[in-house]
C-alpha cells in the first residue's frame, strides 16, 4: 500500500514500517500474550528475525493504525483466505484497549480490503476465551460460521465472517 488511508477525524492506516515492528514487539511481555495474538506456533521469546518470520510479513499485508496525535494505536494484517479478506494478528496498543482503536483498525482494514483488494467479505479467527476481542467482532457485525475443515484449533477458536456494508 503506497497511500495512507486517513479517516475524517485524523486516524491513519498505512503499511507497517521497520521501526513500527520494533515498537510492536514491545507489546508482548510474555508467551501468553504472544499466543493469544499469534497462535501457539509463534515463537517466544522471539528475536526480531523470528518475529518478522512468524508474522508472515513477506506473505501478508501488514498495517499500522496511528491516532490523530500519531501514536501507534494498533496493528493488523490482511490476506486472501477462500476468497475473503482475512483479518489476522489484530491488536490494539495495550494502553488503548477498550477505547475503540481495535474497532477503528478493523473498519479501516476492511476498507482497504474492499477498495484496494476487491474483497466484499471478511473473515477472522478468535480464541474462544478471548472475550473482549470476541465481543468486539460481534459488535462489528461478524457472525460465527462453521469452522473451515482446513483450519487448525477447531476446539479452541471461533471462525467469524461478515459482508461489506
Amino acid at each position: 500500500m503506497n497511500d495512507v488511508l486517513t479517516s475524517a477525524d485524523g486516524w491513519t492506516l498505512a503499511a507497517t514500517t521497520d521501526a513500527e515492528i520494533d515498537e510492536l514487539m514491545g507489546w508482548f511481555p510474555d508467551s501468553h500474550s504472544v499466543d493469544i495474538w499469534g497462535g501457539p506456533e509463534f515463537r517466544y521469546p522471539f528475536t526480531r528475525g523470528s518475529f518478522v518470520e512468524d508474522c508472515g510479513m513477506d506473505v501478508m499485508r501488514s498495517f499500522t493504525l496511528r491516532s490523530p496525535g500519531q501514536a501507534m494505536a494498533a496493528f493488523g494484517q490482511i490476506y486472501d483466505r477462500q476468497g475473503r479478506g482475512h483479518l489476522a494478528r489484530l491488536i490494539a496498543e495495550p494502553s488503548m484497549r477498550g477505547e475503540g482503536a481495535g474497532k477503528r483498525l478493523i473498519a479501516m482494514l476492511m476498507q482497504v480490503a474492499r477498495e484496494q483488494l476487491g474483497f466484499n467479505e471478511y473473515s477472522l479467527f478468535v480464541y474462544r476465551h478471548n472475550e473482549p476481542a470476541y465481543r468486539c467482532y460481534l459488535a462489528m457485525g461478524f457472525t460465527v460460521q462453521d469452522y473451515p475443515d482446513d483450519a487448525k484449533m477447531k476446539d479452541k477458536c471461533y471462525f467469524l465472517t461478515r459482508s461489506s456494508d
